[in-house]
């Protein structure tokens, strides 16, 4: 549980989060903010956020002690109030409920244990309680999880799909590294990237030109941590990129000023908490975390967001690294690159 403490008590800085005890529809108390579907995906319209629902049923023994044990946990209720809209769903309901544009309901009106036709649309035609799904900033379908979860169960999911590691990185991956970096007392981490200053990685580049890579990363996103600790501490990877590249690391919300192809870059904090060299190197579409990378002139790129493990990044290193881009695209490449590093049976 570390994570969560650690995710929380940055909240505590900066939100006036509310804990109190709301009821809910299965007569008794936990601490998530509940809404409706039709009220989440309102709400989406004017501030995106995903939607996570806890779907389930009256009958459903394991519901209730999901409610009681993990979201009456503190932490684990205030994470979701703040980067999902919470949405308890009764699977055996009969509102008429509109959702992507289609009406659904309850055809079987005034039956016992009587199926919503939208339980079946958000469980993957496999309804099963407790499930957990989660739906994108458009309301689309990302994943439906059956079955209890225990606080330490639905943590490392919480992240993975608030923080957006589900689009790059298979979620066994993500948990086994996530598992290192907050649970794992006997794993050591070693340094291993050579990681320089931006006026150090600049002066290196004129005397021996090499591309740059620029991490990205915040401490209070828990992907960078992960990707801090278990991504760039991999010995075989860090001496890739300690090879090919000048490393620098970033954060984007630094106030410091920084000199840089020959221009002084700073953090206005107007508007917004981002350092204007950020906003250059990304687009003004930053993404936390994100690896960038500029040719031996200085030259962006590509700004490539999301958490990355070993295995998932490299591919990227060794494109950008190796200059393979020079003559080929990436879907090309890609292709190539997994036919020739797949492990035959």
């Amino acid at each position: 549980m570390k994570v969560i403490y650690f995710v929380i008590s940055i909240l505590l800085l900066s939100s006036n989060l509310s804990w109190a005890q709301t009821n809910n529809e299965q007569d008794h108390k936990d601490l998530v903010n509940w809404m409706t579907l039709t009220e989440a995906l309102e709400k989406q319209k004017k501030e995106p956020r995903k939607i996570f629902i806890d779907i389930y049923t009256d009958w459903c023994g394991w519901c209730k002690v999901m409610s009681k044990n993990t979201f009456s946990h503190p932490q684990i209720a205030a994470y979701i109030n703040q980067y999902f809209y919470p949405v308890r769903y009764d699977a055996e309901g009969f509102d008429t409920i509109m959702y992507l544009g289609k009406q659904y309901v309850n055809e079987n009106s005034g039956k016992r244990n009587a199926t919503h036709q939208l339980a079946y649309v958000l469980t993957n035609n496999r309804p099963s309680y407790p499930t957990i799904t989660y739906l994108d900033e458009k309301g689309q379908l990302i994943q439906a999880l059956p079955g209890y979860m225990d606080v330490n169960k639905i943590e490392p999911y919480l992240v993975y799909f608030n923080e957006n590691a589900f689009r790059s990185a298979p979620f066994e991956t993500f948990q086994a590294n996530f598992d290192k970096t907050f649970r794992d007392s006997t794993f050591k981490p070693t340094p291993s990237v050579q990681w320089l200053t931006f006026e150090d990685a600049e002066k290196l580049a004129q005397i021996k030109p090499l591309p740059l890579l620029i991490d990205i990363r915040t401490d209070w996103s828990v992907t960078s941590r992960v990707m801090e600790t278990t991504t760039f501490t991999d010995t075989a990877l860090a001496n890739y990129i300690n090879r090919y590249f000048y490393a620098v690391n970033f954060d984007p919300t630094s106030k410091d000023p920084i000199v840089f192809g020959g221009k002084t870059y700073v953090n206005q904090g107007v508007g917004h908490p981002f350092h204007d060299l950020a906003l250059m190197l990304t687009n003004r579409q930053i993404g936390i975390p994100s690896t960038i990378y500029l040719n031996e002139k200085l030259e962006l790129l590509s700004s490539v967001p999301g958490y990355r493990s070993p295995i998932e990044l490299k591919p990227i290193l060794v494109f950008f690294g190796e200059g393979i881009y020079k003559t080929k695209q990436w879907v090309d490449f890609i292709n190539e690159y997994n036919a020739k590093n797949t492990v035959k049976p």
